[in-house]
């Protein structure tokens, strides 16, 4: 392993874990979980130099770097990655990251989006599918261990783009319009679970590497899923009732809500008996508590 992992000659532990992502909502459920050991955490803009030093001290030693030209240095260490899949996959092909085990996060979206309206989530849908065939082609040329997780809408620290913004939403606007009655179906995965499961796959065995699509403990409509939200997170909001139907015809206009619009009455259910089965996930339900929803200046992407 490597002694010398900060810039400027910095001498620190033996780090156990390489990481990407660990300022994202992941990487909050990752840290609140508590860290394996020492680890390397990569990221284009790192914290100032006071939370870099508290950081420090709780084994975690910040480097500067960009996935799109960042080249690591050889070392036996598993890789992480929370951050975005197709920067990650493309710079594991290209030789630039190389571990003898990579776990990294992708999204149901690969399959939800793949016939959207909306030609922007058809692409995502695409560059999801060539980066999750690009990292397992450029993993089985070199001999690694791939786990692919693909979890389904995130919840619980406050930073989705989804839940948390509606919440923060009626927070400021307590009779915020929303689709309450919308009947798609859907499975929110906390991220604490997800944090949990990375953080076994570490010493995971090798044969049950592979990709998982990573759903919730339940399956509820969509419009309840709001409502549960909406009472741990804005208890004070009265949201008006707003007929899901009349939404449909946004999803025929151009537009960013189109995507979202046209799932209204979709259900997006996803199996997880093989990662039930294989990698013992048992994920909570959605049984939301206030602490699920902290406030903040914004829920960020």
């Amino acid at each position: 392993m490597l002694r010398r992992l900060g810039e400027g000659g910095m001498e620190q532990s033996d780090a156990v874990l390489r990481v990407f992502g660990l300022s994202g909502q992941l990487g909050e459920a990752l840290r609140r979980l508590g860290l394996p050991g020492p680890v390397q955490a990569w990221s284009r803009r790192p914290p100032g130099a006071e939370a870099a030093a508290r950081d420090l001290a709780a084994g975690i030693h910040w480097q500067t770097g960009d996935l799109g030209s960042l080249v690591l240095p050889p070392a036996d260490l598993p890789v992480l990655s929370l951050g975005p899949l197709d920067a990650f996959a493309a710079a594991v092909a290209e030789g630039r990251i190389q571990a003898p085990r990579l776990i990294a996060f992708g999204s149901t979206s690969v399959h939800a989006k793949a016939t959207s309206p909306d030609p922007w989530e058809r692409a995502l849908s695409g560059r999801l599918a060539r980066a999750e065939e690009q990292l397992f082609e450029a993993a089985a040329r070199r001999g690694s261990l791939v786990f692919l997780l693909r979890p389904t809408l995130v919840w619980g620290m406050g930073r989705d783009a989804t839940l948390s913004r509606v919440v923060a939403r009626a927070r400021r606007q307590p009779r915020l319009p929303l689709p309450l009655d919308a009947p798609g179906r859907r499975q929110p995965v906390h991220a604490l679970d997800l944090a949990a499961l990375a953080l076994r796959l570490l010493r995971a065995p090798a044969s049950v590497a592979g990709a998982y699509d990573l759903p919730g403990g339940e399956t509820l409509a969509f419009g309840e899923m709001l409502g549960r939200a909406l009472r741990a997170g804005a208890p004070g909001a009265r949201p008006l009732p707003l007929p899901w139907w009349l939404l449909r015809p946004g999803a025929l206009l151009p537009g960013p809500w189109r995507g979202p619009l046209s799932r209204l009455a979709r259900d997006l259910v996803f199996d997880d008996t093989p990662a039930r089965a294989l990698l013992g996930w048992s994920p909570r339900g959605f049984q939301p508590v206030p602490a699920d929803f902290p406030e903040r200046p914004e829920a960020p992407v």
